[in-house]
């Protein structure tokens, strides 16, 4: 079950040589000076400004020798007093001057290890970021009181269970995952993981979690894409939590909280660390295993810059520390198919045996299928998915994906069909109870709007989303309850009453002992996104509703059976489409067979930090970025064959702090491995 880090691996493992087996907690507390002497702190000051972001040397006063490694401080720096985070301490500097002095160390908590200081910095190297921008995701705020909290040590060790770890037999090679991951001293083990039927995520990452707590020593990170998965994962390592043994890092925790809870695991009192995607920066003490659930979802891709996504930077920690990885996911991402097909990873498969007992019975329809009842079609629902509907109700729920959330979330003009937009740019939108359109950017309501095409003042629906097919679905099956599930009320969990459960991708229910019927509703509408993973992500959205169907039950999807992600539905086999997308994407010479990035700015300045990067390239644009709100916004591609992908990201970091410096060039955004190709 064991890989290597090799040249076919992913380009980010190219960083570094492997290092050294992990040393045990002890030997490594041991390893740590008690009380550095060096007078010299090496700091990175906190700066967006590209060109800021190296290291400065200052003086440590006597009085000033908590300043380790890791440890916030206050510099004077330009004049100014600014936080700044000491990485280094030397004996002599670079600087040939006197140095300034330290001003103060903030907090008594070194916030950062060695071992995050590094992955800080390669994380901030392979996406043209900067160093202070990384800390910032992944140190929550300081928090005085929180610092003041005792922890004691965790030596709790989770008590064998062999019924949990027989869950992975229902994967090929899966009781080979648990073994490795069970014996203390193997390590290095990658795997892609993809989740089996009418089963539970939960459980199955819970037993990977007590094959590593059932030692004396090792740490374990779950990194999943928001809240609700949290509570499902916590909910299954009970005796870990009674035990006081786990963190939760989520963004919605308050400030003091989110702070004790880091510093519960920087101080060594934590086994088990839960949270979203900043978790994957988590200090854990001799991190043993770190698991990512589904790796496809945006949610685990940063908003800000330098938008790492958590997967990646999982499999960089796993590279740079030795750490087992497992990234798990309802389908299969084209990236983490690269990592089997080039042996960096395994492949961890539902068996044909665990297919043919749990598997659902999945049918396609097409949106062309006459629908001979009135009620079906005034609720966008073939006849068949109608009576399936119909039929499980008598026995259990009904799972109703919709595309998107909203009622009426896109309008166009019911003339020319031009899209309806706001004065500001906006598109315009109807929701639920309201008979006026309103923008969905600034919020203006659009009663007086006329068509600048044609001058037509009526609307038609352009897509319908999940409020106006509650409604729907309400009139369609009278007497049935119908519930609504969707990003900001979202419901966790349904019984096994019968009714009907409206659910946009990612706001499923989950049910015990799952969905009597599954209809998936405007499948197009995800093919038809103008992206590269617009496939990828709807069979992703697709698995992640069609495995929450009972052992035997029936999955109805409305698109055509001759698609190639309907096929993978079909055949339950997500490897088999990612493997060919994987394919198609090689032979077009597209990520992530190559590397990219994008550049954001003026033409000109796109062209000429293009030019200024030494490694063979090709430059795809500029074009206009289609950004209503600013209009002379270009956008160029920058490509890269996969042996220079891990040069990209450093030269071009190298090249806008260049820029930066000089402070007259035009402002160039760089945002490395965009989703939205």
């Amino acid at each position: 079950m064991s890989a290597t880090g090799g040249a076919d691996g992913p380009d980010q493992l190219e960083l570094v040589p492997r290092p050294a087996p992990r040393p045990s907690r002890a030997r490594a507390a041991a390893a740590v000076p008690a009380a550095p002497t060096r007078p010299v702190a090496q700091v990175v000051i906190d700066s967006s400004l590209p060109h800021l972001d190296r290291v400065f040397d200052y003086a440590v006063p006597l009085s000033a020798d908590a300043a380790v490694v890791g440890s916030r401080v206050r510099v004077r720096f330009a004049g100014r007093l600014t936080d700044a985070i000491v990485v280094g301490r030397v004996d002599e500097g670079d600087h040939a001057g006197e140095l300034k002095p330290l001003e103060r160390v903030i907090g008594v908590e070194p916030v950062l290890t060695p071992e995050t200081i590094v992955l800080v910095r390669e994380v901030a190297d392979r996406y043209a970021g900067t160093f202070s921008d990384v800390v910032r995701a992944a140190v929550p705020p300081r928090h005085g009181r929180a610092e003041a909290v005792e922890v004691p040590p965790a030596d709790w060790i989770a008590p064998a269970d062999p019924a949990r770890a027989g869950r992975w037999a229902a994967y090929d090679a899966g009781p080979a995952l648990v073994d490795r991951l069970g014996s203390a001293s193997a390590s290095g083990t990658r795997a892609v993981w993809s989740a089996a039927p009418a089963t539970s995520w939960q459980a199955d990452a819970a037993a990977l979690v007590g094959e590593v707590l059932a030692h004396p020593e090792g740490g374990v990170i779950v990194v999943v894409p928001d809240a609700a998965d949290v509570d499902r994962v916590l909910a299954e390592v009970g005796e870990a939590r009674k035990a006081g043994v786990v963190a939760v890092l989520t963004s919605d925790q308050g400030p003091e909280r989110r702070y004790r809870e880091f510093v519960r695991v920087l101080r060594g009192g934590v086994r088990l660390v839960v949270g979203t995607r900043a978790a994957v920066f988590a200090p854990m003490h001799d991190l043993r295993l770190v698991i990512v659930w589904d790796d496809g979802n945006d949610s685990l891709l940063d908003p800000q810059a330098p938008y790492w996504d958590a997967r990646d930077v999982a499999a960089l920690r796993s590279h740079l520390t030795g750490c087992d990885l497992v990234v798990g996911s309802p389908a299969r991402s084209v990236v983490t198919q690269q990592w089997c097909q080039s042996g960096w990873a395994h492949s961890v498969v539902p068996s044909r045996r665990t297919l043919a007992e749990r598997a659902p019975a999945v049918r396609a329809l097409s949106a062309d299928d006459a629908a001979r009842d009135g009620a079906a079609a005034a609720a966008r629902i073939p006849h068949e998915a109608w009576q399936a509907a119909r039929t499980a109700l008598a026995t259990g729920p009904v799972l109703v994906q919709v595309a998107r959330r909203g009622y009426l979330p896109h309008l166009a003009c019911r003339s020319c069909r031009e899209v309806a937009r706001c004065a500001c740019g906006g598109p315009l939108a109807l929701a639920a109870g309201s008979s006026v359109a309103h923008c969905t950017w600034c919020g203006a309501l659009a009663g007086s709007w006329a068509c600048p095409s044609c001058g037509s003042r009526w609307f038609r629906a352009v897509s319908v989303g999940a409020e106006r097919t509650t409604e729907e679905i309400g009139r369609a099956f009278p007497g049935v309850a119908v519930q609504s599930s969707h990003a900001g009320r979202m419901v966790q969990r349904v019984g096994a009453e019968p009714a009907i459960v409206v659910a946009t991708p990612g706001a499923e229910p989950e049910c015990d002992p799952g969905y009597s019927a599954v209809l998936i509703l405007d499948a197009r509408v995800l093919l038809q996104r103008p992206f590269l993973d617009a496939a990828e992500d709807a069979v992703r959205r697709w698995f992640s509703a069609a495995r929450l169907a009972a052992p035997g039950g029936r999955v109805l999807i409305t698109a055509e059976n001759s698609l190639r992600p309907v096929q993978a539905l079909l055949r339950w086999d997500a490897p088999w489409f990612a493997e060919r997308d994987l394919a198609d994407r090689v032979a077009a010479g597209l990520p992530p067979a190559t590397r990219m990035a994008a550049l954001l700015g003026a033409p000109a300045d796109i062209v000429e930090v293009a030019g200024s990067v030494s490694v063979p390239h090709q430059l795809l644009g500029p074009v206009p970025a289609g950004d209503r709100r600013d209009p002379e916004r270009h956008r160029g591609l920058v490509r890269v064959e996969r042996e220079h992908a891990a040069d990209l990201g450093r030269e071009l970091r190298a090249v806008v702090a260049a820029r930066s410096a000089r402070g007259r060039e035009g402002v160039v955004h760089v945002r490395m491995d965009p989703r939205d190709v």
